[in-house]
């Protein structure tokens, strides 16, 4: 393909996973209880044949640069690179100038040094499939100033909130943004993927610059709807925003079934992400498992229903797992029944015997916490 640079971009100010969020960015955070939520769209670069990304790292960076450093996601060992960016300039001590063009403004050398002819700039609290290769033939051929990716949903009404919605013509051409704030079942979401001139994305930064110290890239997008010709182009298939607690449990509990997971892997498809030499997992006489997904390492004792299980969990006997997600190396003690709950890693549930919440709100049981 074309000389392109994928830019994963960190997630914008309405991102709010409770909880989670306070020990590592979204990016970051386990899902399926073997991935993390990032792999799958620098899985869509790589898989793209896109060969240098730029990873922005809005803050807590551990987790983030941990993960990468030990995954290869199949990129050429010669030309391949990812590249960190941690934000580091100075937001005045307020989240709210820690917003995409500043950081882009900021490490724009970096982008520079890599001459790409197009930018792909995706959104990392996003889980989707898409080749991007399908995405820029349509830009270069629509002849538009910039094109964005965007899904057709039935439940805007309580999915992708504070996302953008697009107003799309019989021409694919984009006409208007707006926020969704849940006024519609049936809208076209925006999916804060962009694709556009490396000169294109230059002149947007620095007009976005000269505008607000905290206007994003899909403000400054937005502001150009007149000016600019910018087209849709639909994404078919899975998709899942991670932007508060439930929307994590409701991605986890939709991809874990079968036909939904096939929309994301495949053998043409992979996902790639940080290998571990776990054995696997042991179910002790009497454990019972139904509907579930269960990672490596694991010892499973009790009984797990309709659940996703990280590596290295332990679920002693008599212990029940209903329509919950456990984190890696966390201990689910003896005759302790959970429902509805988000556990996160390294915690130890073993006095309290009973914790419920629902589908429509889990209860999160935050990392490290002895229950």
């Amino acid at each position: 393909m074309s000389k392109v640079l994928g830019i994963l971009n960190f997630e914008p100010s309405y991102v709010h996973v409770r909880g989670l969020e306070d020990f590592r960015p979204i990016s970051a955070t386990s899902i399926l209880g073997r991935y993390r939520v990032i792999d799958f769209m620098l899985s869509n670069f790589t898989n793209s044949g896109i060969e240098g990304i730029k990873v922005f790292i809005k803050n807590r960076p551990r987790s983030t640069v941990e993960h990468i450093s030990h995954t290869s996601y199949n990129l050429n060992s010669k030309r391949g690179k990812i590249q960190l960016l941690h934000g580091d300039v100075d937001y005045q001590n307020n989240e709210l100038f820690n917003v995409d063009i500043q950081a882009f403004k900021t490490y724009m050398e970096f982008i520079d040094v890599e001459n790409p002819s197009y930018v792909v700039i995706a959104p990392s609290h996003f889980i989707f499939k898409q080749d991007f290769n399908e995405l820029l033939e349509y830009h270069k051929q629509s002849k538009n100033d910039i094109t964005i990716l965007y899904h057709s949903t039935n439940n805007g009404d309580w999915r992708y909130l504070m996302g953008d919605l697009l107003t799309i013509d019989k021409d694919k051409r984009i006409t208007e943004f707006k926020k969704n704030r849940g006024e519609k079942k049936k809208a076209n979401v925006s999916l804060e993927t962009y694709i556009m001139s490396t000169l294109t994305f230059k002149q947007l930064v620095e007009e976005a610059s000269k505008t607000s110290s905290l206007y994003s890239l899909s403000d400054i997008v937005s502001d150009c709807v007149r000016a600019m010709k910018i087209g849709g182009y639909q994404h078919h298939g899975f998709c899942a925003c991670i932007n508060t607690l439930k929307a994590y449990y409701d991605a986890n509990m939709d991809i874990k079934e079968e036909k939904e997971l096939l929309k994301l892997i495949n053998d043409d498809w992979p996902i790639y992400t940080m290998t571990n030499d776990s054995c696997p997992t042991l179910y002790k006489e009497g454990a019972k498992v139904s509907g579930s997904l269960i990672a490596n390492g694991c010892q499973i004792e009790g009984t797990v229903i309709n659940s996703v299980i990280g590596r290295n969990v332990v679920v002693r006997e008599g212990a029940v797992i209903k329509d919950s997600i456990v984190l890696p190396d966390t201990l689910i003690d003896k005759k302790v029944k959970l429902e509805c709950a988000v556990v996160d890693r390294l915690s130890i549930i073993t006095h309290i015997k009973e914790l419920k919440g629902t589908k429509e709100e889990p209860i999160y049981i935050k990392r490290g916490d002895r229950i």
